[in-house]
């Protein structure tokens, strides 16, 4: 009886950010947001980092999302950061979290002003190829 190794499946993760408004590329990409005055704005998405798919979610053969809420200062600067939704639960927090956290920001302006922006969500997605 001769023994084999079982074979590896090579799976290569793709990731896939996703705006609230449907598929988007992360570069050039907005999100919405409402400022103190109430009104809802896009907000631009002006870099984006790497996105690194956990490894073992990949090992696993797992794949979810995460809703990724924040506010953001006059100053570009991401507030309370915090996970809205996330499925499977806890398996791409951590992931999430740094990639939204590293990414910069277009500040919206309302008259001629940079002004603060509260309710914005980002969903990344994590899917296998």
């Amino acid at each position: 009886m001769e023994l084999t190794k079982p074979n590896k499946i090579n799976v290569l993760p793709a990731i896939f950010f996703i705006g609230l408004l449907g598929a988007t590329s992360a570069i050039g990409a907005s999100v919405k947001g409402t400022t103190a005055s109430g009104n809802e704005v896009d907000i631009e998405i002006i870099k984006s980092p790497a996105l690194e798919y956990p490894r073992r979610a990949q090992r696993l053969g797992v794949e979810g999302y995460v809703l990724i809420g924040f506010d953001l200062s006059p100053s570009g600067e991401i507030l309370d950061l915090r996970v809205v939704e996330s499925k499977p639960r806890l398996m791409f927090d951590k992931a999430a979290m740094k990639f939204v956290g590293n990414m910069k920001f277009a500040v919206p302006e309302e008259d001629g002003a940079s002004v603060s922006t509260q309710d914005i969500k980002v969903r990344v997605t994590f899917a296998l190829q």
